[in-house]
């Protein structure tokens, strides 16, 4: 297999590999290639077809109103981008995603991929998995986002790190990727975090 990074996809799991290639071979599946920086898609671009992160990595991003960047999420192989809106009506990129770096992405037509879940009960039910903790994961990040403060996303987001042995929590980020994650600007960040320190 060519990819074998393709068997941990939550759309392939506990298939076999043989399977996998058949079920592609049968779509007429394509591999393309992005350069790092690159739009791969725009927000509200028609979705017509499946692409899942093969090698590579890959940002969803909102841009509001003052132009200013709010990554949504980080995308790693094996991957599929806007899986739970492939088959929604108008069926459209709810952020635009960019290539973070090189980036190979494996592309299934929506049609092909609708056969390929008809033929295997399996892709089916590995989809509605990926729908469902999708659906979550939106519900979550949208209760952080509606937190007004730089310090009230900083607490939730303390607050939902695992504590280590002796009651302290390590960041898992670095200020610049934090900032990055909640939407502002480091020195803005470090003021805040300053403050609760203060505080």
């Amino acid at each position: 297999m060519r990819y074998p990074v393709l068997l941990n996809s939550p759309i392939f799991k506990v298939i076999k590999e043989e399977e996998v290639e058949s079920l592609l071979k049968e779509a007429n599946s394509r591999v393309r290639s992005f350069k790092g920086g690159s739009v791969i898609a725009l927000g509200d671009d028609l979705i017509s077809s499946l692409m899942i992160v093969v090698s590579g990595e890959v940002r969803g991003e909102m841009v509001d109103m003052t132009g200013k960047r709010i990554k949504i999420e980080d995308i790693k192989p094996p991957m599929a981008l806007a899986a739970a809106f492939i088959f929604g009506p108008g069926s459209r990129f709810p952020v635009n995603v960019v290539a973070n770096v090189d980036t190979e992405m494996l592309i299934i037509a929506k049609g092909d991929f609708m056969s390929m879940m008809q033929t295997n009960k399996q892709v089916l039910s590995n989809y509605l998995s990926v729908v469902c903790s999708k659906a979550l994961f939106l519900s979550a990040r949208l209760r952080f986002l509606s937190f007004r403060t730089i310090k009230g996303k900083l607490a939730h987001y303390i607050l939902n790190l695992p504590l280590k042995g002796d009651s302290r929590v390590i960041l898992d980020k670095t200020q610049e990727q934090l900032a990055d994650y909640f939407g502002v600007t480091r020195p803005s960040l470090a003021r805040a975090m300053a403050g609760m320190q203060e505080d």
